[in-house]
């Protein structure tokens, strides 16, 4: 006779319940920058005995538990910039922990479903999600970590973009990969990776070079209200330039500049002739960078 090979590795059996726990977070997890969530699946199976009107709420209660534990694992992996995850910002800062711990209990449960099986028990799986940046209904990841606070990474360029005077920045040439309606006021910008490598990560950095003889900071963190990076974060990814343009944040006329490369600390990097118009276009109270109204786009 085979042997059956079980889909769950863990059992825990009290009072009757059977909770089973999936394989792993890696496999149970996701970050999904596009749509802005991180999200989590869990399994529970509860030992019916031929009582079916408790063997659904319990085994839900078996897979929100494995779900929860998932969502965790998989929070801790995301990037806050090229060298520091989750969970190695928090791992000295007991209030960030809690605060983490607070959003994973605050997670929706978008999916469940339930499947009996052979052996009379009912199967729950369930997929939960949490906010990466902002949402209405809970406490956003960003939110939790408190990034406003946090310093710059050493290898962002200190001279910013803002304390060059527009006189001593080079004329942008016309370039047909930059487009915007030059008659009207810039309300938002799209970065164009043209299917250059980048790691997503919660605090980007944009730098442009060819300004001197340094790369100079064009948008991080601190280009941006601390109130809009506390409950907007600083930035939005998107697969395409069309999926951009539709965030309704960037309102009608927006900019698109293409990168020229990614540095090794995964800094996006544009040229002068980009840095320039960001420049003209973000003066006389126009500063839609420091509303964070700016999306990476990969293509």
């Amino acid at each position: 006779m085979k042997r059956k090979v079980p889909f769950v590795r863990l059992v825990l059996v009290v009072c009757g319940l059977l909770f089973a726990s999936s394989a792993g977070a890696a496999e149970n997890g996701e970050i999904n920058w596009v749509g802005g969530f991180v999200s989590a699946v869990g399994n529970g199976a509860y030992a019916a005995k031929g009582n079916m009107a408790q063997a659904r709420p319990m085994a839900k209660r078996a897979a929100v538990a494995d779900a929860y534990r998932n969502l965790l694992e998989t929070i801790k992996g995301v990037k806050i910039d090229s060298a520091t995850t989750v969970e190695n910002f928090s791992v000295t800062q007991d209030v960030i922990k809690t605060q983490i711990d607070g959003v994973v209990k605050g997670a929706r449960i978008f999916k469940e479903a339930y499947e009996p099986q052979p052996d009379g028990s009912v199967l729950s799986t369930v997929e939960m999600r949490v906010c990466i940046s902002s949402c209405t209904e809970s406490t956003s990841i960003v939110q939790a970590l408190n990034i406003e606070q946090s310093k710059e990474p050493p290898y962002v360029p200190q001279k910013k973009l803002q304390d060059i005077e527009a006189v001593n920045i080079p004329p942008a040439p016309k370039t047909s990969k930059i487009s915007y309606d030059a008659s009207k006021p810039v309300t938002g910008i799209i970065i164009n990776l043209e299917g250059l490598i980048f790691e997503r990560v919660l605090l980007p950095v944009v730098v442009a070079e060819g300004l001197g003889d340094a790369p100079v900071t064009v948008y991080s963190a601190k280009c941006v209200n601390p109130a809009v990076v506390r409950t907007q974060g600083i930035v939005r990814y998107t697969d395409t330039t069309d999926q951009a343009r539709s965030n309704p944040r960037l309102g009608s006329n927006v900019m698109v500049i293409p990168a020229s490369k990614i540095t090794k600390e995964n800094m996006i990097v544009v040229k002068g002739d980009a840095a320039r118009l960001i420049k003209e276009t973000t003066a006389q109270g126009n500063d839609y960078l420091s509303e964070a109204k700016i999306v990476v786009s990969a293509q």
